[in-house]
């Protein structure tokens, strides 16, 4: 989703450490880490139906084109 090195993200873990405390960060954490989770659930979902209708729309597509008469193979009358 998003790159950080090592310091990038200690320097986030310090501030936020300053900010909410130690009491608390914990909490957070637990609560930041849930929300990244409902929303990873939420895009695998979204990306898993995608590829369904896609699939079945393949499906349709190839079905139709099957079943439907060539051009070559269509007689007319008085030929």
């Amino acid at each position: 989703m998003f790159e950080g090195s090592f310091w990038e993200l200690s320097l986030i873990f310090l501030l936020a450490l300053v900010v909410f405390g130690p009491e608390r960060l914990p909490g957070l954490a637990r609560s930041v880490g849930l929300w990244v989770g409902k929303a990873r659930a939420v895009m695998r979902n979204f990306n898993e139906q995608i590829e369904r209708d896609l699939a079945a729309e393949e499906m349709r597509r190839h079905a139709a084109a099957k079943d439907s008469p060539k051009p070559d193979a269509v007689k007319r009358d008085g030929a």
